[in-house]
């Protein structure tokens, strides 16, 4: 993470040179996706997130190791911030959601805990 400045200086075989300064700022990705939205979606469960990730859910708890758990389906594999489960009445979903850089929750926690209810 951090502010950088670049200088660069060019100089061709006759002695021209030419100067500039160049200034960019990384910002490195060590947060895990976040969760936006949780709804019932006709018989399934829809996640979506922030950004880019995939997401497993258990049924027990949190504690338990991402690739261990469940996995959520993409309705469309371009798309890949909309992740769904099968509704399972009464159930409680404890999701976690993965980023492409790796980022996640630890192994105690979760993104999101959602309670499967028919509201009537």
């Amino acid at each position: 993470n951090g502010d950088y400045d670049y200088f660069i200086r060019c100089v061709d075989a006759g002695g021209n040179s030419a100067e500039v300064v160049t200034e960019f700022t990384v910002f490195v990705d060590i947060v895990a996706p976040a969760v936006t939205r949780a709804y019932r979606d006709l018989d399934a469960l829809k996640i979506v997130t922030n950004e880019d990730a995939e997401c497993v859910y258990s049924l027990n708890d949190c504690n338990y190791v991402f690739d261990e758990g469940l996995s959520l389906l993409y309705s469309n594999p371009e798309i890949k911030e909309s992740h769904f489960a099968e509704w399972k009445n009464n159930a409680i979903y404890h999701v976690k959601c993965r980023d492409e850089k790796g980022n996640e929750p630890s192994p105690n926690e979760c993104s999101l805990v959602v309670s499967a209810v028919d509201i009537i």
